[in-house]
C-alpha cells in the first residue's frame, strides 16, 4: 500500500487549534508576521522550492491481524495526512503478523521496505521482533521507531534504535503501591512468557517493588505464549487449577496477550476465581483491551470487579478530540463498528501518530541545522497524544515530570469506572486535576466493586477453611452444635468469640468457613501443615514443636500445667500456735515475766494485792497484767508502774491485733488439706501433655490415664483410679468453678498459651497478632473471660499460692517492739532503785557517816531488804496468823513492822513518800 498525500490545509483541519507545529512545517518565521497577500506569493516561491527538495519515504510494519494493529495503521494514516505540508512523506505500510510461525515475517518486510527506499521505519511488532529489524536498521543506518509496549531494560544497545514507550517499571511499580494500600501481603504473579526472556527481570523487578512495600510473590504463574500452544485454552485451565489449591487470592497480571487475557478470565469463571474473597488486578496490557478487543458483553460476563491500570493521556485536550473525530470516521470506514459503540483511539494509537510527527519534526530539523536524520529524530522535544516526547542518548523515552502516569479503572457492569490516578514518584491520587498540584497522595482508592459484590476491601485469601476442634474437654472454649440432619448449625465459644472480635480490627475482609475435626489436636495442626486447611481456631497450646510447623499468633489466653487433687478438712493439732513461730512465742513469754517481776518489785511494798505467799503474789501480778488490757481489777500505787505497764499495754495490742489477722487467714486458706500420693494421674489425653508427664515430670506410661471430657474427672477420682490429675491452667480454673473438694498442689509449668494456628509464614497470623493485643489493650478479651466462664481469671488464686502452706509472723516482725518495751521496763526499774539509793543515802542516819561507811550501809540494807522480801514471801502464810494477833506500837511502825496485810520490813516505810505513792495503803487490825 501507497500513500502520497497532503497539504498544510488539511494538516491545519486536522489538528484545529491546539496542535503544535513542528518548526519546519506549515509556517516559517517570515511567513508568520507577513500580511495574507505577501505571505501567499512568499508561499508559493520560497516554500515550493522546498517541497520539492523534501521527500521522506517512511516504511511501516504493523500487525493488521490485530485490533491495535488496525488501530496504528489508521493513527498513522492520519498523521502522514496531517504532517505532509511542506515534506513529502511517503508512506508504505507493510502488513505482518504475530504468530510464531511467522516471527520472520518482520524481518522480511524490513528487507522489502529498505529495498524500496525507506529512510526511517515505524515498527508495531512486539518484542524481540523489533531487535530484529532493528540490527537490520543498524546496517542500513536506518532509523527504526519501536512502538512495541514495555520494552526490556536488559536490551542489548542498538544505535539506530527509538523507543517510542516506557520500560515497564512504572507499571509494576504502580502495581506494587496498589498491592501496599490494601495490604495484601502475599500476591500471585500472573505473566506470559516470551521468546525474549525479558519477563524474567520484570518479575524480578515486581518482586523488588513488593519487598519494599512489606508484601511477596507467593507464586507465579506462568503461561507459555499462548500463540505457540495446540489448545491454549487447556493449557490456561490446567495452570489455573494449580494456582487455585494456593491460600493466597490476590492475582497480579504481569504480562498478558489478549488471548491470553480471554481464555484466563474464562476459565477462572468456571473455576469460582471470580467469586467473593478474589482479588484480580491487570497491567496496562489487559486494561487496553477494556476499549478494543474485550467487549462489553464479555467485561459483564467474566471481568466483574476487576481493577486495571491504564497508561495516562489527556483526553480533555482540542487536538485529541479532532483526532478522536477523524480516527472514529476512518476506522469505520475501513472496519465498521464494534457492536453499537465507536472505537475509540487508545494509547497504542496515540503513540503512532506521535512517532510520525516525530519524524515529521526531525525531516524538518535535518534541513534547517544540517543533522541526520537520526539525530533530529533524538533531539524532537513536544507534547504529544501520548503525553511528552523526548528521548535520552541511547534513543529511550525519557520520563519527564509526572511520566510515566496510569489512571486506576475497576470494571463495573459493561463497563469501567475511573478510581483515581497514579504518577511515578508521587503516588495515587484522586482527581486528574490533582496530577501536578504537588497535594499529598491518598493511602486508598474506592470505592473499588471486588469480584463477588462486596464493596469491602478482600482479605485476598479467598475462603479460608478453618479447622476446629469438634471434641473438646470444656465447651466453654469451643463447641460445635449440630442439627437433626447432623449438619454443622453453629460454632460457639470463647476462642471463636476471640477471633470474630480479631476480624473486625482488620483492614480487610476475610472469608472463611468453619471445619468441625474429630481428631486430636495433633492430627488437627497437621492438616494445616499439608495446606488441607487454612488455619485453626480453638484452644490449641503453643509448643516450639508445633511452631516448626505452623505460625501461631499472640496468645489470647495465658496457660500452664498444674495438678488437681482432692481435698480434705485439715485437722491439724496446734493450730492456735501457727500465727506466731516459736522465737515469737518464746520472745512473749520472757517479757511477760521480766515485765512481771518489775511491776511485783515496784508494787509488793504498797500494793494489797501484792501480801501473801509467793503463788498469791505471782497471780496477782499476772492478773493485774492481763485484766488491765481491757478492765483493770486491781490498782497500781506506783506512778513507775504506771509508766511500765504503758508501752507495755501497747505490746499487747499490736500482738493481739497480729495473731487475730493472722489465725483469720490461716484458718480461711487451710480448711482443706490436698491429698497427695504417688498414685496414678490422669490428663485431657492430647499428646503433648502426656509427653509433658512423661519426659519431664518422669511418670511411666501405665501410670497416665487419658480421661478427656470434662464429666470423667468426677468420676475418676471417686472410684479411686486416679489420685490426681494434669490439666492446663485455663482447664483447671473452669474446672475448680464448677466443681468443690478439689484444688491445685504444687508448682505451675509454664506454657506458651493458647493461640490460633496458620500455615508457616502466613500474614494473616501478623495481622490477627496485632488485633489480638488491641483486644487485650481494649479490655475486649477480658469481658470475654467474664461472659463464657462467670468468674475472672485474674481473681482465681495462683496455684503457686494455694498449696496449703501459710508462712507464721517470725522474729523479724516483732523485735522491735520487744526492744521497745523492755527497754522501757528495764529504764523504769533502774529509776525506781535509784530513787530508793538516793532517798536510803540523804536519810538522817546517813548524814553523818563517811562515805565507805554509807555504802557498807547501803550494801547491808539491800541484802538485808532482799533476805527479808523472801522470807516474807515463803513464811508469810506460816506466821500470818501471829503476826495478826500482836498489837502495833509506834516503835513498831518506825521500824517497818506492819500487821495484817502489812509486809515484814525494817527501814522501807519511811523511804515511801508521798511522790512514790498514788495513794496510802488501807490499815488492818
Amino acid at each position: 500500500m501507497r500513500v502520497s498525500l497532503g497539504r498544510a490545509r488539511a494538516a491545519r483541519r486536522g489538528l484545529g487549534r491546539a496542535y503544535e507545529r513542528p518548526p519546519g512545517l506549515g509556517r516559517c518565521t517570515a511567513c508568520a508576521h507577513a500580511s495574507p497577500a505577501t505571505r501567499r506569493r512568499t508561499q508559493s516561491r520560497h516554500h515550493g522550492r522546498r517541497r520539492r527538495a523534501l521527500t521522506l519515504h517512511i516504511g511501516a510494519i504493523v500487525n493488521t491481524n490485530s485490533r491495535i494493529g488496525r488501530e496504528q495503521k489508521i493513527a498513522i494514516e492520519i498523521a502522514s495526512q496531517q504532517f505532509n505540508s511542506t515534506t513529502t512523506l511517503l508512506l508504505h505500510v507493510s502488513k505482518s503478523s504475530s504468530s510464531r510461525s511467522n516471527q520472520l515475517r518482520p524481518i522480511s518486510d524490513a528487507k522489502n521496505l529498505i529495498k524500496w527506499g525507506a529512510e526511517v521505519i515505524v515498527s508495531t511488532v512486539p518484542w524481540p521482533e523489533v531487535d530484529m529489524v532493528a540490527v537490520l536498521g543498524s546496517h542500513a543506518k536506518i532509523p527504526v521507531l519501536s512502538l512495541a509496549a514495555n520494552p526490556p531494560l536488559a536490551l542489548a544497545p542498538r544505535r539506530f534504535l527509538v523507543r517510542m514507550s516506557y520500560p515497564d517499571s512504572g507499571q509494576m511499580e504502580c502495581l506494587a503501591d496498589l498491592v501496599k494500600s490494601y495490604n495484601w501481603r502475599r500476591v500471585i504473579a500472573v505473566y506470559e512468557d516470551d521468546a525474549y526472556g525479558s519477563i524474567s527481570a520484570t518479575i524480578a523487578r515486581f518482586s523488588g517493588y513488593l519487598r519494599d512495600v512489606g508484601s511477596e510473590i507467593a507464586y507465579g504463574a506462568a503461561f507459555p505464549p499462548m500463540d505457540s500452544l495446540p489448545d491454549p485454552k487447556a493449557a490456561v485451565r490446567q495452570e489455573l487449577e494449580r494456582v487455585r489449591r494456593q491460600l493466597p487470592k490476590v492475582y497480579i497480571i504481569v504480562r498478558a496477550s489478549s488471548l491470553l487475557a480471554v481464555h484466563l478470565f474464562q476459565e477462572a469463571k468456571r473455576l469460582g476465581m471470580m467469586a467473593k474473597g478474589h482479588v484480580w488486578i491487570a497491567n496496562d496490557d489487559i486494561s487496553t483491551l477494556f476499549d478494543s478487543a474485550l467487549t462489553p458483553s464479555f467485561l459483564s460476563s467474566y471481568m466483574q470487579g476487576v481493577v486495571g491500570i491504564k497508561i495516562y493521556f489527556n483526553e480533555t485536550t482540542d487536538s485529541y478530540r479532532d483526532f478522536c473525530t477523524n480516527f472514529r470516521q476512518r476506522y469505520e470506514s475501513s472496519y465498521g463498528k464494534v457492536g453499537e459503540k465507536y472505537v475509540d483511539p487508545g494509547v497504542f494509537a496515540l503513540r503512532a501518530y506521535d512517532a510520525l510527527r516525530v519524524i515529521a519534526c526531525a525531516a524538518s530539523e535535518t534541513v534547517k541545522q544540517r543533522m541526520t536524520l537520526l539525530e533530529g529524530i533524538l533531539s524532537c522535544r513536544f507534547t504529544g497524544l501520548s503525553g511528552p516526547i523526548s528521548f535520552g542518548r541511547d534513543g529511550s523515552l525519557a520520563k519527564g515530570k509526572g511520566t510515566p502516569a496510569f489512571q486506576v479503572v475497576n470494571v463495573v457492569g459493561k463497563s469501567y469506572k475511573e478510581l483515581g490516578f497514579w504518577v511515578e514518584g508521587s503516588g495515587f491520587v484522586n482527581e486528574e486535576g490533582d496530577m501536578g498540584l504537588g497535594r499529598p497522595a491518598v493511602d486508598v482508592l474506592g470505592p473499588v466493586y471486588w469480584p463477588g459484590g462486596p464493596w469491602r476491601v478482600p482479605g485476598g485469601w479467598g475462603r479460608l477453611r478453618i479447622g476446629v476442634p469438634a471434641r473438646t474437654s470444656f465447651d466453654q472454649f469451643v463447641k460445635v452444635e449440630h442439627d437433626e440432619t447432623g449438619k454443622v448449625r453453629a460454632v460457639t465459644g470463647f476462642c471463636i468469640d476471640v477471633f470474630k472480635e480479631t476480624l473486625k480490627r482488620l483492614k480487610y475482609d476475610l472469608e472463611y468457613e468453619f471445619i468441625p475435626f474429630h481428631g486430636t489436636y495433633a492430627d488437627l495442626i497437621s492438616r494445616v501443615t499439608l495446606k488441607e486447611l487454612d488455619a485453626v481456631v480453638g484452644d490449641v497450646a503453643i509448643l516450639a514443636e508445633r511452631s516448626a510447623y505452623v505460625t501461631f499468633t499472640e496468645p489470647f489466653l495465658v496457660s500452664g500445667l498444674s495438678m488437681l487433687v482432692r481435698v480434705k478438712p485439715d485437722h491439724k493439732t496446734l493450730m492456735l500456735t501457727k500465727p506466731f513461730s516459736k522465737a515469737v512465742w518464746i520472745l512473749i513469754f520472757s517479757t511477760l515475766i521480766y515485765t512481771g517481776i518489775i511491776i511485783w518489785y515496784i508494787e509488793h511494798e504498797r500494793n494489797p494485792e501484792f501480801h501473801g505467799p509467793w503463788w498469791t503474789q505471782l497471780g496477782a501480778t499476772l492478773w493485774l497484767m492481763f485484766s488491765s488490757i481491757v478492765n483493770p481489777h486491781g490498782r497500781f500505787y506506783s506512778y513507775y508502774t504506771r509508766t511500765l505497764v504503758i508501752p507495755w499495754l501497747f505490746a499487747v495490742l499490736i500482738l493481739t491485733s497480729s495473731y487475730t489477722a493472722t489465725l483469720s487467714s490461716i484458718m480461711t486458706l487451710q480448711k482443706l488439706e490436698p491429698m497427695v500420693d504417688n498414685g496414678r494421674v490422669g490428663c485431657n489425653g492430647d499428646s503433648f501433655v502426656v509427653k509433658y508427664l512423661q519426659d519431664v515430670l518422669g511418670y511411666k506410661e501405665d501410670m497416665i490415664v487419658k480421661l478427656g471430657a470434662e464429666e470423667n474427672y468426677p468420676e475418676a477420682f471417686e472410684s479411686g483410679n486416679i489420685t490426681a490429675a494434669y490439666l492446663e491452667i485455663p482447664y483447671l480454673r473452669l474446672f475448680l468453678s464448677q466443681h468443690n473438694g478439689y484444688t491445685v498442689y504444687g508448682e505451675t509449668h509454664r506454657l506458651g498459651g493458647f493461640g490460633f494456628a496458620f500455615q508457616k509464614g502466613s500474614p494473616i497470623a501478623a495481622d490477627i497478632s496485632k488485633a489480638i493485643l488491641e483486644l487485650a489493650e481494649d479490655g475486649i478479651l477480658k469481658q470475654l473471660e467474664k461472659k463464657w466462664f462467670f468468674f475472672s481469671l485474674s481473681h482465681c488464686p495462683s496455684p503457686d499460692n494455694n498449696d496449703g502452706k501459710t508462712d507464721s509472723l517470725s522474729l523479724d516482725h516483732f523485735w522491735q517492739l520487744f526492744l521497745f518495751t523492755g527497754g522501757i521496763s528495764t529504764t523504769v526499774f533502774l529509776l525506781f532503785v535509784a530513787r530508793l539509793l538516793q532517798r536510803k543515802l540523804t536519810s538522817h542516819q546517813q548524814v553523818d557517816a563517811s562515805p565507805r561507811e554509807r555504802f557498807r550501809r547501803l550494801w547491808r540494807y539491800q541484802m538485808s531488804k532482799i533476805k527479808k522480801l523472801w522470807r516474807s514471801t515463803m513464811f508469810w502464810g506460816k506466821n500470818e496468823a501471829q503476826l495478826s494477833s500482836l498489837p502495833v506500837t509506834s516503835a513498831q511502825e518506825e521500824n517497818g513492822i506492819s500487821t495484817g496485810s502489812g509486809t515484814i520490813n525494817n527501814v522501807e516505810s519511811e523511804s515511801h513518800d508521798n511522790d512514790l505513792m498514788d495513794a496510802e495503803p488501807p490499815h488492818h487490825g
